[in-house]
């Protein structure tokens, strides 16, 4: 992966423009999958430790080396055959990047490569795991990572001839985080845009940054359940309800289909509880 990342740079970088993929699929024989299934995460950021020492040491000749994503995007898949269609070796993997995250790779590895399917009962729920090590990771799904990127490498470097001393409030890389735990594992969704539906996951829909796709086995989510907006003047979330739902134990008004939702206020930390299925709520803004 870090050889695949320094050959991106050599090859789209120009001028004084450093050009670099963000969006990465990983294909791993199944064997190999599953012996380092419960360490993808922590080889996620020691991967990313060395494209930041990378960038570094590219920066005298590249300056302008901001990233053109808003997020580093992990996906690993076992597979027994790659893009080309040949057999993956065992203790390889073939990388594919693209340089921002578009379109899901599950989608796109489904209409080009036969990727072997996972049991859907995760193992992570079996081992006893510190999450402060995984704090700066978002596990969108099984084997699917998103990572907040060093804001410290990206920061403007501090003027030495400025004669004001002006304090800026660095933006944040999320304005929420939404959690929810099915098959005993807790998955973390980021909300970055203002607003974000919610809905029980169909054929032919996938997440995105506004749309949230959740593949809730009790059938208790219905399709487009739950829409959280954020106003930024006022400095709240607002939660609309399309189905029965208890909000912080509170049952609220729904809105109709067609028409303009009902908003309700959204406390900073909130649960959102469909029939058997519960969605954490906690603000970042």
């Amino acid at each position: 992966m870090v050889e695949s990342f320094k050959e991106t740079i050599e090859r789209e970088s120009f001028n004084k423009r450093m050009m670099y993929d963000c969006s990465y699929l990983i294909l791993m024989r199944p064997e190999d999958y599953h012996h380092a299934e419960l360490r993808l995460a922590g080889i996620t950021e020691g991967i990313l430790d060395e494209f930041y020492e990378h960038i570094n040491e590219r920066k005298s000749q590249y300056p302008r080396y901001d990233p053109i994503g808003s997020f580093w995007d992990f996906q690993y898949c076992p597979a027994e055959k790659g893009v080309d269609n040949n057999d993956i070796e065992p203790g390889s993997v073939q990388v594919v990047s693209a340089p921002t995250s578009e379109k899901s790779w599950m989608e796109l590895s489904s209409e080009q490569i036969k990727v072997s399917v996972s049991s859907k009962h995760s193992k992570y729920s079996k081992y006893d795991l510190n999450p402060n090590t995984f704090a700066n990771i978002d596990i969108l799904s099984k084997g699917h990572f998103r990572v907040k990127f060093n804001k410290e490498l990206f920061a403007t470097e501090p003027s030495t001839t400025s004669g004001s001393n002006t304090s800026v409030t660095p933006k944040k890389d999320k304005l929420a985080t939404i959690q929810f735990v099915i098959n005993k594992q807790r998955y973390s969704f980021p909300m970055r845009e203002k607003q974000l539906k919610i809905t029980k996951a169909v054929e032919g829909l996938t997440s995105t940054t506004t749309l949230l796709c959740i593949n809730e086995p009790s059938g208790s989510l219905q399709k487009e359940h739950v829409m959280i907006k954020y106003e930024e003047a006022a400095r709240m979330f607002y939660v609309a309800l399309f189905a029965d739902a208890f909000v912080n134990e509170q049952k609220l008004e729904l809105s109709r289909m067609g028409e303009a939702p009902v908003w309700h206020p959204l406390k900073i930390e909130s649960t959102i509880v469909c029939g058997v299925f519960q969605i954490d709520f906690k603000a970042e803004v």
